[in-house]
């Protein structure tokens, strides 16, 4: 229990202290109880005639879980040494999905990003897709409260991890979604850039899945607006001449915060302090804020804005000509092009169905070109090449999203509670 306490006291930190310019959120938090693994429907005995007995969780069973999870392995875990076995599990799945007839589902904000994830119900038209859109910051605390009720209300997530998403791993909530990979195009080591071990960015290499891969972008000024070629590096971004001129995205959780940890492992503590004390950036919640003031010029630089807000302002009539990353630390990152799939999730066979829909080459490529980032199969066309990694140089880049870079965030978010209170 103390690791548990240890692993909560993170998000209670995050959550429960803040800048007067972010709203505050109050609550007593306690340690989470770790329900049952993920199982498929056929052979989880907490389903009677493809009905799921109940909504809460069973915080024993643990013994049994463990037999049927062997038997799960005995049907899905060959895949890859017996490929022609495959197609029997497969389809026995897409029965016991369509039995469940329903997806409940967190997903990146953007109208693009939904249309595009709710296209699944054109695949599979028998299972109805819900989708809140939601950031970290919001989701994780969310489910930490209702797991807290015994209740399991989520399927999984798509979006990116944070310091919060492995707190949450660290307290059982997540269920090791390579465990549920099952088409052979998705299995393939040689579809993925870095291999199947590299789209998963925890150090298991089970529970954090990314299917995205670009250049991580911290920053971006306006280059209309601003001439002085410095504003081009990252590095220069405390110079005295930027104050009171910078937005941020919400640091608690999401790229902020991921940037943020890269900015102090590459530029250090002091570096991080400066920004965050005498530039005063002002805190934006709103991504079309965002980029309507880097537009505008009334904060011609911003910290954490996501990509599908390039992709909105343009199609709103938004010029984004001139609106350029800064260049910084040599970082890859899979932005909100990731999974994480919650533990004893309520449609466990439609979570698996979706998954590996997901990841076929086909979706990937309608996605990728739609939402305008680079996908990790090698098979998918750049969406955005000026965000393409060196992929020959693949070893040097950090992730700024792994969990080996979770020490760095985790002291940037005690900086930032420091400075913002």
């Amino acid at each position: 229990m103390r690791r548990i306490t240890a692993g909560f006291g993170v998000v209670e930190s995050l959550l429960c202290r803040s800048s007067p310019r972010i709203a505050r959120e109050d609550g007593r938090k306690r340690p989470l109880e770790r329900g049952p693994s993920t199982l498929p429907q056929a052979l989880d005995p907490r389903f009677r005639g493809g009905e799921r007995v109940g909504r809460r969780f069973n915080s024993g069973g643990i013994c049994s879980s463990a037999i049927v999870f062997l038997a799960v392995a005995s049907l899905c875990g060959p895949v890859v040494a017996q490929p022609s076995d495959w197609k029997k599990g497969w389809d026995q799945t897409i029965a016991a999905a369509n039995q469940e007839g329903q997806l409940v589902i967190s997903a990146p904000s953007g109208t693009t990003w939904r249309e595009q994830l709710m296209t699944f119900q054109q695949a599979y038209p028998k299972i109805r897709l819900s989708l809140t859109a939601s950031a970290s910051r919001d989701f994780w605390p969310r489910v930490v409260k209702e797991r807290e009720a015994k209740l399991s209300l989520w399927d999984f997530r798509v979006g990116g991890p944070d310091n919060l998403s492995y707190s949450v791993k660290a307290m059982g909530a997540i269920a090791p979604v390579r465990d549920m990979l099952v088409l052979p195009e998705v299995l393939d080591n040689n579809a993925w850039y870095g291999g199947l071990d590299g789209i998963f960015l925890d150090k298991d290499r089970r529970y954090f899945l990314g299917f995205a891969l670009y250049e991580e972008n911290i920053a971006y000024y306006n280059s209309r607006l601003i001439s002085d070629p410095n504003a081009a590096e990252l590095k220069n971004i405390t110079d005295p001449k930027w104050t009171g001129k910078i937005s941020m995205a919400d640091p608690r959780a999401g790229s902020p915060l991921v940037g943020s940890g890269a900015m102090l492992r590459t530029y250090g503590e002091e570096f991080l302090r400066t920004l965050m004390v005498r530039q005063k950036p002002v805190i934006v919640k709103d991504p079309r804020q965002q980029i309507d003031w880097l537009a505008s010029g009334r904060y011609p630089i911003t910290i954490g804005m996501p990509s599908i807000a390039f992709v909105e302002y343009s199609e709103r009539g938004g010029n984004i000509e001139g609106l350029k990353k800064m260049t910084g630390p040599m970082t890859w990152t899979q932005g909100v092009g990731g999974v994480q799939v919650l533990a004893d999730p309520p449609h466990p066979n439609a979570t698996r169905l979706f998954v590996n829909w997901l990841l076929t080459r086909d979706v990937q490529a309608r996605l990728m070109a739609a939402v305008k980032i680079n996908s990790r199969r090698k098979d998918v066309p750049l969406a955005d090449p000026n965000d393409t990694v060196d992929y020959a140089r693949l070893d040097e880049y950090v992730g700024g999203q792994t969990e080996l870079m979770q020490p760095f965030q985790r002291r940037a978010a005690e900086i930032l509670r420091e400075v913002l209170q």
